[in-house]
């Protein structure tokens, strides 16, 4: 199936793409089962959006939804701009995350949650 064939249509009548970035979350309450004791963690995310802003929209619900909030989001673009680009392999969670996401215009699927103990700053 081609990316390119499954776009839908948003309210202001912009195509939607399959998108994906990696989300750096947060705890919003201290810790959860998902992070338990660590600071946050990093997970891709893809689902269908327009532009960056509704990628962000989405990877808020979803994380929020989970008891995280989203404090960065590194290199949101589309899924084929990220493949024609050749320097990225994607990976098999990756690859099957896209794949269960084309056939549902409304998918937003996170991977595995990869956390970190310390911040950085």
């Amino acid at each position: 199936m081609n990316i390119l064939t499954k776009r839908s249509m948003d309210a202001q009548g912009k195509a939607k793409r399959l998108w994906i970035g990696l989300v750096e979350v947060r705890s919003e309450k201290g810790g959860n089962e998902i992070l338990q004791d660590a600071k946050g963690a990093y997970v891709n995310i893809v689902t269908w959006a327009s532009d960056a802003d509704e990628y962000r929209r989405n990877a808020e619900l979803i994380t929020g939804m989970l008891g995280l909030f989203v404090a960065d989001i590194e290199n949101p673009e589309p899924v084929e701009t990220r493949k024609k680009n050749g320097s990225v392999v994607f990976d098999e969670e990756i690859e099957d995350m896209i794949s269960r996401a084309e056939g549902n215009p409304n998918a937003i699927i996170y991977g595995t949650f990869h956390r970190f103990e310390r911040d950085n700053a």
